[in-house]
């Protein structure tokens, strides 16, 4: 999740250069940042997880897919104004 917060950011401060943005994803990737290194100075802990079935990652996939194919294909333009393609 870090890494794609960190892609995210990257992205949009590669294509907003306003004082505006440069603060709100300069702060995410500042936060994302330090959380990873928080992340791996911690001691590892046992975490209760749901079993590995292959559905659980066949529906993260698809789910994950419509959220992006909707996010590209009009939702982003309803939010924020700006097409993320074009």
């Amino acid at each position: 999740m870090l890494a794609g917060v960190k892609i995210w950011c990257l992205a949009h401060l590669l294509a907003n250069g306003m004082l505006h943005d440069v603060l709100l994803f300069g702060a995410f990737l500042a936060w994302a940042v330090v959380d990873r290194i928080s992340f791996k100075r911690r001691p590892p802990q046992n975490l209760r997880l749901a079993p590995a079935r292959p559905w659980n990652d066949a529906a993260a996939v698809v789910l994950g897919l419509a959220t992006y194919a909707a996010f590209v294909a009009w939702v982003h333009v309803r939010l924020f104004g700006v097409a993320p393609l074009g």
